[in-house]
């Protein structure tokens, strides 16, 4: 049933907020099967036949279905996906058992619409499985469960106590400093399939007394119950509702009976199926889902049909794919089964790696706008070794002072041959919307000017008073500042741009809430967190211009949550457009308010340029969101390039003419 409760959730969260906790389950439940399995098979004659018996085990489980499952699904996405990189890339290390790792890395939001968008994004559940499963056997036949009696199965019960404790204990750290590696990695995940392995008793399937018999149902009845209560809850609501999902499944699993009330239930037909496709089901839910939201999305009218479609290729799947090939050894030899499965999985990433390696662009079938990984292309200044990968730091990565200084050298380069003597430097900071900029660099750079680039993605620039929820974004910030007032020399110039909207924006889908206060707490509210942005901007700018340097920020610029989902194509209803016109609107109010906030708020001698007014000066339709922006929010090179004149007005002496329209002339 905690298949059912995760589909529900992923197909609409309302219905069941919290139901991603049947995830949880899986875990739990898969420790506890796996454990019952191993202590029931004859044991080996030595460690190499027993590892080479489990791990064909598992491939021969799970390998067929998810090769399959993963080549349908990258070549619909090339399809409807136009930048489908990171999908088909969490789906290549999907086959590896690493898809787990790479979200991490990317710094994915499972909850968000990154999370949500990409049609890879459910394998991480087989990352943490796979990872662990790499290591179990070995603790398995050291602890010698199934073959030392009741001392192995003695000295394993404590070591998987033992190590449910140390996982959950780094649970709860890693969930206050860095909630996205408690999700996504093993290490604080293990605990719960530990705790499955500890339900797996040699006392269960005793026969109980009356009295005892009853007890359990209604243990059972109660566990049930939790879990479905805590599916119902709100998301965000502590590790409570963890604890209470895992508790719950392992009451179910001591105390059900197939001949009490509940068991007779849980084993109708139809139910039992559900259990067998389970796998199936979890795999191609999520295909169907996420290429659901890339092109007819989810409504009331399409539910019944996407719930068809998942059940359909889950039945497909157990019925033609997981039985033929999981039912029987493929071969007499372990070893030359699991190579086998070593080269269909060979086979399946080879495919991803050539259509990833731009044929899956080709394969597009509507018009394809702008993306981000083309723009990342074009984050280079020709005949330098200023590039977005090298000069845009990810955000998981701190670098000491030592590091940042090296880097700086790197991410420099010298106005060119011929400039004079006087020639000036633009320094450019702030977060992955300034490394968009460098198209934009890289022609000042051609004009005249030297220019150095380095940028943290989800780090704003300068650092705020009392830090920032990534301890490593406030001191990576304060150390550019550091850098700069130590190489800039008088007429140089510091050109700050940063995710505005979301930085300083609240109450959105996209906004953070990531600088904190005296207290060490998050701000929240658009009006705090300006305010102490802006004075962070006036410490910096009076220490700048004490050095003789110019400061020049570059405010909130346009934006459209679900840009890539909200572009006219023949693959999604026309009446959407109605949908995204509106979020356009209200995208395109909020921006000019955040700038009008910051213009009122901005420190004396801080320069600041308003990108609408630029970019949108008639404002933008959605056909223009098609070029002018390369995912939600950041800007292509076509926009940027469109900065250059007011940018150069500032770097030059005299005022600033405004671009010609109404609103400006308003103004």
């Amino acid at each position: 049933m905690a298949i059912v409760a995760v589909i529900l959730n992923h197909l609409n969260e309302s219905l069941l907020p919290s139901g991603f906790i049947g995830v949880d389950v899986f875990f739990v439940i898969s420790g506890y099967v796996i454990t019952r399995s191993l202590e029931r098979k004859e044991p080996a004659h030595s460690r190499g036949a027993f590892l080479a018996a489990f791990y064909r085990r598992r491939i021969q489980r799970l390998v067929p279905a998810l090769a399959v499952c993963v080549v349908v699904t990258a070549l619909l996405t090339c399809l409807v996906v136009p930048d489908p990189a990171d999908s088909l890339w969490t789906g290549l290390l999907a086959l590896a058992g690493g898809s787990n790792l790479f979200l991490f890395d990317q710094a994915t939001d499972y909850f968000g619409s990154s999370g949500l968008l990409n049609t890879f994004t459910q394998t991480w559940y087989l990352g943490v499985d796979y990872q662990f499963y790499l290591i179990f056997p070995l603790a398995v036949w050291q602890l010698g469960l199934g073959r030392d009696g009741a001392a192995g199965r003695r000295r394993f019960r404590l070591g998987m106590a033992v190590l449910a404790a140390l996982s959950f204990l780094l649970f709860l750290h890693r969930r206050e400093l860095d909630p996205s590696a408690a999700f996504f990695l093993p290490g604080p995940r293990v605990w719960e399939l530990a705790v499955g392995c500890l339900m797996a008793s040699p006392w269960q399937g005793q026969r109980l007394n009356p009295a005892q018999a009853r007890a359990g149902d209604w243990v059972a009845w109660g566990a049930l119950s939790a879990l479905v209560g805590v599916t119902l809850l709100p998301q965000d609501q502590g590790p409570i509702p963890l604890l209470v999902s895992v508790a719950a499944t392992c009451a179910l699993i001591t105390t059900l009976r197939r001949e009490s009330s509940l068991g007779r239930i849980l084993t109708w037909p139809p139910v039992l199926r559900l259990g067998l496709i389970s796998y199936s089901l979890y795999l191609w839910h999520w295909s169907v889902i996420a290429l659901s939201r890339w092109t007819v999305g989810i409504h009331a009218w399409s539910v019944p049909v996407q719930l068809l479609l998942i059940l359909g290729l889950a039945e497909a799947s157990y019925r033609w794919i997981e039985t033929p090939f999981g039912s029987k050894p493929w071969t007499a030899d372990n070893r030359r089964s699991i190579l086998i499965g070593f080269g269909l999985n060979a086979a399946a990433a080879a495919l991803l790696l050539l259509i990833s390696d731009g044929l899956g662009s080709t394969l597009y079938a509507g018009e394809r706008p702008a993306t981000l990984s083309e723009q990342r292309q074009k984050q280079r200044i020709a005949g330098t070794a200023i590039t977005g990968s090298d000069c845009l730091v990810n955000r998981k990565k701190r670098l000491n002072r030592r590091q940042i200084a090296a880097q700086f050298e790197v991410c420099s380069a010298a106005p060119p041959s011929g400039s004079g003597a006087e020639a000036r430097t633009l320094f450019v900071v702030g977060d992955s919307h300034a490394a968009a900029l460098i198209p934009l660099a890289a022609d000042l750079h051609q004009s005249g000017l030297g220019i150095t680039l380095l940028t943290k993605a989800g780090c704003p620039f300068p650092a705020t008073a009392h830090g920032h929820l990534d301890p490593g974004c406030a001191r990576f910030q304060r150390n550019v500042a550091k850098q700069i007032r130590a190489v800039g020399r008088p007429g140089d110039a510091v050109l700050i741009a940063g995710y505005q909207l979301s930085h300083l924006g609240s109450g959105l889908e996209a906004s953070r809430d990531g600088f904190l206060d005296r207290s060490g707490e998050p701000v929240r509210g658009s009006a705090d967190k300006t305010a102490l942005y802006t004075e962070a901007l006036g410490a910096f700018s009076a220490k700048a211009e004490a050095a003789g340097l110019q400061v020049i920020l570059i405010g909130a610029g346009p934006r459209l949550i679900g840009r890539d989902t909200c572009l006219p194509e023949w693959f999604r209803p026309a009446r959407w457009n109605e949908i995204c016109l509106e979020a356009l609107r209200v995208e395109a109010i909020d921006a000019s308010r955040m700038n009008a906030q910051l213009r009122q708020a901005l420190p004396a001698g801080v320069r600041f340029i308003d990108p609408m007014r630029w970019i949108c000066p008639k404002g933008c339709s959605l056909a223009d969101m098609r070029k002018l922006l390369a995912d939600d929010d950041h800007l292509t090179d076509t926009a940027v390039r469109q900065l250059k004149r007011p940018l150069l007005d500032l770097l030059s002496p005299g005022e600033t003419p405004a671009p010609e329209s109404a609103a400006n002339r308003a103004d």
